[in-house]
C-alpha cells in the first residue's frame, strides 16, 4: 500500500509540473503601439507657379473738369514665393508676381478751347507687378487649407494716348508711364497634393497716378492722369519645392 501511495503522489507530481510547463511555454499576449497621429501638412518653403484671372477698375483723367475712364480686361502671369511656418497654424510668407495685362478703357473729352473741339483718350495698363508680404492661418483636413491676408508695393506699365481737334487744329499723342502704388488683398489656397497647391486671389491696386501729364497743342490746356484703381481676381497654382 506504502508502494502505491508513493508512485500515486509521484504521478500526481508529474502531472502539476507538466502542466505548470505547458503554461509557462504558451506564447505571451502581444500588446500593439497605438500608430501616430497623421502628420500636419507644411507651408514652409519656397515655391513657384501661374495665374490667370481678370481685372477691372478706373482711370481719372482732368481737362478743366474730372472725368473717369473704366478699365477691364484679363490678365496672366506667374509668382514666386517664401513660407515660414513653425509648430503652430500661423503662416508667414513673401510673393513676388508679373503679369501681363489687357486692361484698357476709353472716354472723349469735349469744348476743350473752342466749340467743336473734341478728344479721345484711350487709357491701358499693359504690365503690372507685385512684391508683398502674406500671413495666414491653415486649417481644415491636416492643415491643407490656407486663409491668408496680403499687402504690399505694386508697380506697372502704364500708356495714354489720344487724338482729336484742339483750337481747330488736328491733334495725337501717344505716352507711357510707370505708376507705383499700392496693393492689398485676401487669399485661400488648397494643397491637394504633397507639392502642388490651388489658389484663388482677390487684389485691390491703387496707383496714385497713371502717366504723365500730356500738354495739348498750344500749351494751354493740359491733360492730367490722376488716380488708376484696379481691381483683380485670379485663380493660379503652385509647385512646393
Amino acid at each position: 500500500m506504502k508502494a502505491r501511495s508513493c508512485v500515486a503522489g509521484a504521478l500526481a507530481s508529474l502531472c502539476i509540473f507538466a502542466t505548470a510547463s505547458a503554461a509557462d511555454l504558451s506564447p505571451a499576449p502581444m500588446y500593439t503601439k497605438a500608430p501616430p497621429p497623421p502628420a500636419m501638412y507644411n507651408w514652409g518653403g519656397y515655391y513657384a507657379g501661374f495665374n490667370v484671372g481678370g481685372s477691372w477698375g478706373s482711370q481719372n483723367g482732368t481737362i478743366f473738369t474730372s472725368s473717369d475712364t473704366n478699365l477691364s480686361g484679363v490678365i496672366g502671369g506667374g509668382q514666386i514665393g517664401i513660407n515660414w511656418q513653425d509648430h503652430s497654424p500661423w503662416v508667414a510668407g513673401l510673393e513676388f508676381d508679373f503679369q501681363g495685362a489687357g486692361q484698357s478703357g476709353n472716354t472723349t473729352f469735349g469744348v476743350l478751347l473752342t466749340p467743336g473741339d473734341t478728344l479721345a483718350v484711350k487709357d491701358e495698363l499693359q504690365w503690372f507687378g507685385t512684391v508683398r508680404g502674406r500671413f495666414g492661418y491653415a486649417f481644415g483636413d491636416m492643415g491643407r487649407w490656407l486663409a491668408y491676408g496680403t499687402f504690399g508695393l505694386a508697380y506697372g506699365g502704364a500708356k495714354l494716348s489720344g487724338n482729336g481737334t484742339v483750337g481747330g487744329a488736328p491733334f495725337a499723342f501717344s505716352q507711357t508711364g510707370n505708376p507705383v502704388g499700392f496693393t492689398a488683398g485676401v487669399g485661400l489656397e488648397w494643397a491637394f497634393a504633397d507639392r502642388w497647391s490651388a489658389k484663388l486671389e482677390y487684389l485691390f491696386v491703387d496707383y496714385p497716378g497713371g502717366t504723365p501729364a500730356v500738354t495739348l497743342p498750344g500749351g494751354v490746356v493740359s491733360l492730367t492722369e490722376n488716380d488708376m484703381i484696379d481691381n483683380i481676381v485670379r485663380v493660379g497654382a503652385n509647385y512646393h519645392f
